[in-house]
């Protein structure tokens, strides 16, 4: 495109052509520097006065003015025409092509034309700057001249296409406008792609890196580049040595260099590599995209996260706020109990009080005792509230692997000697998750925290050095990889009151809640 850039341009003002026109001599001129280049002719020069004197000369037999023209070829065709009153001398001057212009001799008339078409002086010659040949204008002027629009379109399209912008090759989706070339490489890159790509550093940082126009001429002026060999420098690569991993020309085969080693040709192994590089270059787009799929999972999984938790914030408030309500309901029945038995002996009080007074003459020498005490006979047991409060904690989500069902304590077989208490469990007869094992606590006899006293495998512990005349808590849980269980239900142990042997517990001694 840049070759025809200097055919697309008018000879006269060196600019690409404006609304061309086609003189006879089949070449191109600007309408404005077509009037710029008129000079007029004298009358005795004109085609009236041919036509007048007889000379028979047809006015639009164009190739042969030049015989008659009033300029002869060996002054290059130009000239001015001076000694008329209406035509004096005028100076001539160089377009940036090197033509000589000469202004009109005449302003033109005021006209609604455009000033190329307004009408030109009479008897105006004109010259063609490129084959030098002249002809003389008829009353049409300018105007007799056809356009060539399929110039004009020619020009408009190549200036479109050279004003758009070069794109970079590296971008992924939509190529962005190209800022570097690098020579060496023969990539066009933007500013991002250049330091992700080609950063100034290493072996890139002695490519040359120039604009994208020049990188565009450069590369199409550029001889193509043939790989020649390093041993010898005149010797083209022709073949690939497969056990070197290189390529030779054919003095290194002649040489014996690579006779025993399998050679191919050298077009077949570029071939076959660029094979496996488009094959490795797909896996590894393939791996980019699971790998940039799996952060979009992350990225909702963290979204999904964040939901959830606050779901869960709410729903645990919600049920917190439950259990208060419910706490608080409970609060005002009791107090209402105690009202209740307030207002109650309040009335048995002023029933004696009045007693008293009715019989206050019969009192005996005796001391007066009240039938009822001043005392509440309330006691409110929140041991198992609280300690149901202290248990409180999230159930097993479901998992991958389920964790095991709670395990029964086999009450028949629980029983206590002394100080020392036997206990015995099993897992549910419909469970088909197995238990790798059991964990058994006991509170410290006087309803504190539990503590661990077995952990394993088997399904019966005895633990000794309990104390005596003591009231136990016993429970199990079973686990496995996933997680542990539920506790099961608490078990109440009563240690002999002293060293008498009992060997079976009573229901005092041994009581399942």
């Amino acid at each position: 495109m840049e070759e025809m850039e200097e055919e697309l341009k008018c000879p006269v003002c060196g600019s690409f052509y404006r609304e061309p026109i086609i003189l006879p001599c089949s070449h191109n001129i600007c309408q404005a520097c077509a009037r710029n280049i008129l000079v007029q002719t004298p009358e005795s020069e004109s085609p009236q006065s041919r036509r007048a004197s007889g000379s028979g000369v047809s006015d639009y037999d164009y190739l042969d003015l030049d015989k008659m023209s009033l300029y002869s070829e060996a002054d290059s065709g130009y000239g001015s025409y001076g000694g008329f009153a209406s035509a004096p001398t005028t100076p001539c001057q160089k377009s940036p092509n090197g033509v000589r212009v000469f202004p009109p001799a005449m302003p033109p008339p005021a006209t609604h034309l455009s000033p190329a078409l307004a009408s030109v002086p009479r008897n105006s010659c004109i010259t063609c700057p490129q084959c030098h040949r002249s002809l003389i204008l008829d009353d049409r002027g300018l105007r007799g001249f056809p356009k060539n629009r399929v110039l004009e379109g020619v020009i408009d399209r190549y200036q479109q296409s050279k004003a758009a912008a070069l794109k970079c090759q590296l971008c992924e989706k939509a190529p962005k406008e190209a800022t570097v070339m690098c020579e060496q490489c023969d990539v066009f890159y933007c500013d991002p792609c250049r330091l992700r790509c080609h950063p100034p550093r290493g072996p890139l940082a002695k490519h040359r890196l120039v604009p994208p126009a020049q990188g565009r001429v450069s590369r199409r002026l550029s001889p193509r580049k043939v790989s020649t060999c390093t041993d010898h420098e005149l010797e083209n690569h022709s073949m690939y040595c497969v056990q070197c991993k290189m390529p030779v020309c054919y003095q290194c085969l002649e040489e014996g260099k690579h006779s025993s080693h399998e050679v191919k040709a050298l077009g077949a192994m570029w071939k076959l590599h660029k094979s496996q590089l488009s094959q490795a270059l797909n896996g590894l787009s393939d791996r980019a995209k699971e790998a940039k799929e799996f952060l979009v999972q992350l990225r909702n999984m963290v979204q999904q996260i964040q939901e959830n938790s606050v779901e869960f914030e709410a729903c645990l408030v919600a049920q917190c706020d439950a259990l208060i309500d419910a706490l608080n309901r409970r609060k005002a029945q009791l107090l209402a109990r105690v009202n209740k038995e307030h207002e109650h002996k309040l009335k048995i009080s002023d029933a004696l009080i009045r007693r008293v007074h009715l019989t206050e003459d019969q009192w005996g020498k005796g001391t007066l005792t009240p039938r009822m005490t001043t005392d509440f006979d309330l006691s409110l047991d929140n041991s198992p509230l609280l300690q149901s409060i202290h248990q409180l904690d999230f159930v097993q989500m479901k998992t991958s692997s389920p964790v095991p069902a709670t395990p029964i304590l086999q009450l028949e077989e629980c029983c206590t000697h002394n100080n020392s208490a036997t206990l015995s469990w099993k897992q549910p007869p419909l469970s088909t998750v197995p238990a790798e094992g059991y964990i058994l606590e006991l509170d410290d006899g006087n309803g504190g925290q539990f503590r661990e006293v077995y952990v394993g495998k088997e399904t019966m512990c005895t633990v000794d050095g309990l104390h005596f005349n003591s009231t136990y808590n016993a429970r199990i849980k079973a686990f496995n990889k996933t997680g542990v269980s539920q506790y099961s239900k608490t078990l109440v142990l009563q240690t002999s009151e002293g060293k008498a042997l009992q060997q079976y517990p009573s229901e005092r001694e041994l009581r399942g809640i």
